[in-house]
């Protein structure tokens, strides 16, 4: 069995910062997650096809910040190595992990789209 897309721990985490009558926490963080990496994701993406290391590696650990907040492990892990491939200036292995970021985002969208419903 694979494991979530989405940390059921994190999740419950984030539920629980909501006050007794006050708007959801969780929706409010998958709202902006969801408003916000897209745009991330495009300036890693530009970033990797300039052959601009500094700026991949600031992308991607934004990028990892946010998917530690919403307990995305896998889009996580994908995030890790490439803020460590901007950091070690070599980009020629990024191409795979760029690919991988794509798909990793798409099932924590499809994910967080459920949950929402």
């Amino acid at each position: 069995m694979s494991p979530p897309v989405l940390d059921p721990t994190v999740l419950e985490n984030l539920r629980q910062l909501t006050p007794p009558g006050a708007p959801d926490v969780l929706k409010e963080v998958l709202e902006l997650f969801l408003e916000d990496v897209p745009g991330r994701i495009e300036r890693l993406r530009a970033a990797w096809q300039g052959g601009n290391a500094v700026a991949l590696q600031r992308a991607a650990h934004s990028l990892k910040g946010s998917a530690a907040n919403i307990g995305a492990t896998a889009l996580l892990g994908v995030c890790r190595q490439l803020d460590e491939l901007g950091r070690s200036g070599d980009l020629s292995s990024a191409a795979p992990l760029v690919t991988a970021l794509d798909g990793e985002f798409a099932r924590v969208q499809s994910e967080i789209k459920t949950l929402m419903t």
